[in-house]
């Protein structure tokens, strides 16, 4: 019977420690009707709402699909996140209205993590006008955040890694991934 046990321990030891390999990470392409768009992300993806006040002066409600690592995990990223949040229909017809709340949008998305003054990038998200930063956090943190107006819906996408892992391909795919479904 000991040796069963024995037997039984050091198994469960190895199928523990193999599956907290990073690798083991499952992705999945995930389709959201109500929201519009498909991303290829790792799996399981959560879903959260919450109604606030946003950069268009009246509250929403944000959508949030995210996947954080199991905390018995030990794995190279800590947050994979998609927001999104419907906005008034004109803001997509004015060009330079878009570029502000864009401007604004990514502003308020930096103080959710830091008060200083980082550069913001404009960029392209497949296709999309949209804006970035990057914030190489206190202690062992890695934050990227880009966002976009789409079909009168604004996307954020955010990714915390931990730093000294190779995650470029996995912070790409997800980042590259995004499609608008309209």
């Amino acid at each position: 019977m000991r040796i069963i046990l024995r037997l039984f321990f050091i198994c469960f030891g190895i199928f523990i420690l193999s599956s907290c390999n990073p690798k083991n990470i499952p992705w999945e392409k995930y389709t959201s009707t109500e929201g519009a768009f498909s991303i290829y992300m790792p799996a399981p993806i959560k879903k959260k709402d919450k109604k606030g006040f946003s950069i268009f002066g009246r509250q929403v409600v944000s959508h949030f699909l995210y996947w954080d690592p199991p905390t018995f995990t030990i794995d190279k990223f800590k947050l994979f996140q998609v927001t999104y949040t419907d906005c008034p229909a004109n803001i997509c017809r004015d060009t330079a209205l878009l570029n502000t709340m864009l401007d604004s949008a990514i502003i308020t998305r930096r103080r959710d993590y830091t008060d200083a003054e980082l550069p913001i990038q404009n960029i392209a998200l497949n296709g999309y006008a949209g804006r970035a930063f990057f914030y190489d956090g206190e202690g062992n943190m890695l934050v990227s955040v880009k966002t976009c107006i789409v079909n009168d819906r604004i996307y954020d996408f955010v990714v915390v890694s931990k730093k000294n892992y190779a995650t470029n391909k996995e912070v790409s795919d997800f980042f590259d991934s995004f499609q608008s479904l309209k």
